[in-house]
């Protein structure tokens, strides 16, 4: 498979958890792009678009430049615009939350490790909804998603996990599925 992967990691010292996206997406043919307001999305040849996480390094999903345009504005454009299949992971996920008006609110703690999360029937269909267990790493929730755009398949106390637009090829999770889990990122990418 050919995917453009959007690094929304801004430190120089790539992160365990990205080191783990890129080892995750291994014989896959991988452009990767860091991103940054004003970059020109290469998509064109690409069968998927992966937004990865990001965030903690001055560039959250509130965060503005340039007249208070939002740092991720450009990324949400292209959400709106592209009919390329999009898998948003982490900040992808709260990015493309915003790009369909979602609020996305940070949190007193910052949540890490493995969690029990509930997923939906329509997720895992021969499994016990209940036993979805995954890899979080995050300061920002999302607590709702339009139901006129989006399937909710998967939700934790705190917030939504897992989303797929209805019309859209869209999924997208808050959750870090190249750290392993019952869904690792081989299965979400065959969604």
């Amino acid at each position: 498979m050919k995917i453009l992967l959007i690094n929304n990691y801004q430190n120089n010292n790539e992160t365990a958890t990205y080191e783990a996206l890129k080892a995750a997406l291994a014989g896959h043919q991988v452009r990767i792009q860091r991103y940054k307001p004003g970059l020109k999305f290469e998509e064109f040849d690409r069968d998927l678009v992966i937004l990865s996480g990001g965030g903690g390094e001055g560039s959250e999903i509130n965060d503005t430049y340039k007249r208070h345009k939002l740092w991720y504005e450009d990324q949400i454009e292209f959400i709106l615009s592209t009919n390329k299949p999009i898998l948003g992971i982490c900040m992808g996920f709260e990015v493309i939350a915003r790009a369909y008006n979602s609020k996305v609110l940070e949190m007193k703690e910052y949540i890490t490790g493995f969690r029990k999360l509930t997923a939906s029937k329509s997720l895992l269909p021969s499994q016990d909804t209940q036993s979805l267990r995954q890899y979080e790493n995050h300061k920002w929730i999302v607590p709702s998603v339009s139901s006129k755009h989006f399937e909710v398949l998967a939700h934790s106390g705190s917030g939504i996990e897992m989303i797929k637009h209805k019309t859209k090829k869209i999924t997208a999770t808050q959750f870090h599925p190249e750290k392993g889990g019952t869904l690792n990122l081989t299965q979400l990418l065959a969604l």
